[in-house]
C-alpha cells in the first residue's frame, strides 16, 4: 500500500494525542475515501444534518452565543473559501 506524509495543526497533533487509541490512518484513510466518493457521484454538497453532525453538539451551542451580524460574516468568509476549495479542486 503507497504511504503519503501530511501536515497537520500543532492544535491538531495535541489532541489526536490525547485519543492515543484512535488509529488515526484508518480515520484518514476513511475520510479521503468519503472525499473521492462524493466527487465520483458529483456530491460535494454536504446535507445541514450532515454538517451538524459533524460539528457535534458543541458547536450548535456556540452557535447560538453569536450574534446574527457576526454569522453572517463568517458565513462570507466560508463562502469565499468553499469557492476557492471548489475551484482548486476543478483545476486539479
Amino acid at each position: 500500500m503507497p504511504d503519503i506524509t501530511l501536515s497537520i495543526s500543532e492544535e491538531a497533533y495535541k489532541k489526536m494525542k490525547e485519543h492515543r487509541g484512535i488509529r488515526w490512518t484508518e480515520v484518514i484513510r476513511d475520510a479521503i475515501m468519503e472525499h473521492i466518493h462524493r466527487l465520483e457521484k458529483g456530491k460535494l454538497e454536504v446535507t445541514t444534518e450532515e454538517l451538524l453532525e459533524g460539528l457535534g453538539s458543541e458547536f450548535e451551542k456556540d452557535l447560538s452565543e453569536i450574534s446574527f451580524e457576526e454569522a453572517a460574516g463568517l458565513y462570507e468568509k466560508m463562502r469565499e473559501k468553499e469557492w476557492k476549495r471548489f475551484y482548486t479542486i476543478q483545476a486539479v
